[in-house]
C-alpha cells in the first residue's frame, strides 16, 4: 500500500455535500438545506438525517454514527438493561453534555479503516461521519484539502491516518510497535496490482455511503481508472483468471501470520493496523479461498476493531 491517504480528487461539491448534511462542530453549526432535486439514495439519507435532527433537538447533524464501548454511549433502563440507540428514546443529560470526537471517513478507504480500528480496539466513543466522495468543501475547511481520514476534536482537526492512530492510542498505548515485517510488505507490494484489479471494479459498484449520489460515485470512478487503460469491465471479465492467481498467493500470507488474533506474537500492533484494511477490501471479492488462519484473523480483527467486513456485498 502506498504511504498516502485517500488522495485529493477532482470534482466540485457545494457546501454541505456530505452523506446528508454539513458538519456540526464546536465552532460551526449551519442550517440544513435540501437541494430542489435529489437522487433517491441521497433523498433517503437526507430523510434519515432530518429524522435524526428532530430527535436530537432540531439541530442538523452530519450523517454519522456514534461508536465506541461496543455500542457507543449507553443508558440504563428501568429493567436494569444497558442499551444504546433505541428508537425514540431521548439522550441522557450525560450524553448531551459530551462533545465526542468526529472521524470523517469513506467506508471503502483503507486509510480511514486504520483510524476507525484504534477507536474500536480501545472502546473509545466517537462519531463516525461518512462524506460523499465528491465533497471537496468539508475536508478543505477542516485541513485545507480533500484528504481523508480527518479527526476533529476540541475545535481542531488533523489528518494522516497513522498520526490519528497514534494520537488516539495515547500515552498508555494498546498497540505494539511495528516489527519491521518486510516479508508482509513484500507480499502486499507484489500482489498490489492483482488485488486492485479484483477490488477496484467492485468498490465502484458497492452500496456505500460515500456513493449515495450519482455524482459522488462517478467522481470516484473517474479518478480511479487504471493507468494502463484497462477498463473495469475487462477486470470483471478476467475475474476467473485473477482469482486463480490470487488464491495461489493467499497461503503464503497465511503462513506469515503469528496467529489468528494478530500479525505478530505479543498482541495487536501497527502491523495489524496496516494489513487488516487491505484484507477487508478484499472481502468484496466473491470466490477467494481464504486459508483457515487468515480467514479467522480477518473475522476476529473486524470484531475487535468494530469495523464490519464487506462480504455481504461480495460479487
Amino acid at each position: 500500500l502506498k504511504s498516502a491517504e485517500c488522495p485529493p480528487q477532482s470534482g466540485s461539491a457545494q457546501p454541505g455535500r456530505m452523506a446528508a448534511f454539513p458538519r456540526v462542530g464546536t465552532n460551526a453549526r449551519r442550517a440544513a438545506r435540501l437541494p430542489a432535486t435529489m437522487p433517491a439514495p441521497a433523498l433517503l439519507l437526507a430523510a434519515s438525517a432530518m429524522l435524526a435532527m428532530v430527535l436530537r433537538g432540531g439541530r442538523p447533524q452530519a450523517f454519522s454514527l456514534s461508536r465506541g464501548g461496543r455500542g457507543g454511549a449507553t443508558a440504563r433502563g428501568a429493567t436494569g438493561k444497558v442499551y444504546s440507540g433505541e428508537w425514540g428514546r431521548a439522550a441522557t443529560e450525560d450524553e448531551l453534555s459530551k462533545e465526542l470526537p468526529t472521524l470523517y471517513v469513506y467506508d471503502h478507504c483503507p486509510f480511514c479503516v486504520r483510524a476507525r480500528m484504534i477507536y474500536g480496539l480501545k472502546g473509545i466513543p466517537y462519531k463516525l461521519a461518512f462524506l460523499l466522495n465528491d465533497d471537496v468543501v468539508t475536508p478543505t475547511r477542516l485541513i485545507g484539502k480533500k484528504v481523508l481520514p480527518v479527526l476533529e476534536e476540541g475545535g481542531e482537526a488533523m489528518g494522516e491516518s497513522l498520526d490519528i492512530v497514534e494520537k488516539v492510542d495515547g500515552p498508555e498505548p494498546l498497540l505494539k510497535p511495528a516489527a519491521g515485517r518486510q516479508d508482509i510488505k513484500d507480499w502486499q507490494q507484489s500482489n498490489a496490482m492483482l488485488i486492485r484489479k479484483l477490488t477496484r471494479p467492485r468498490v465502484a459498484e458497492a452500496i456505500l455511503p460515500e456513493f449515495a449520489t450519482k455524482a459522488s460515485r462517478e467522481t470516484w470512478i473517474r479518478n480511479h481508472q487504471f493507468s494502463d487503460g484497462t477498463p473495469f469491465s475487462a477486470c470483471m471479465e478476467a475475474t476467473p483468471a485473477l482469482l486463480k492467481e490470487l488464491n495461489a498467493q493467499l497461503p503464503m500470507l497465511d503462513a506469515l501470520l503469528d496467529s489468528d488474533k494478530s500479525v505478530n506474537a505479543g498482541g495487536v500492533s501497527y502491523d495489524d493496523i496496516t494489513l487488516f484494511p487491505q484484507l477487508r477490501t478484499m472481502t468484496l471479492v466473491k470466490g477467494l479461498e481464504w486459508p483457515e488462519k487468515l480467514h479467522a484473523y480477518i473475522r476476529h480483527m473486524a470484531d475487535v476493531s468494530d469495523v464490519p467486513l464487506l462480504e455481504k456485498m461480495a460479487c
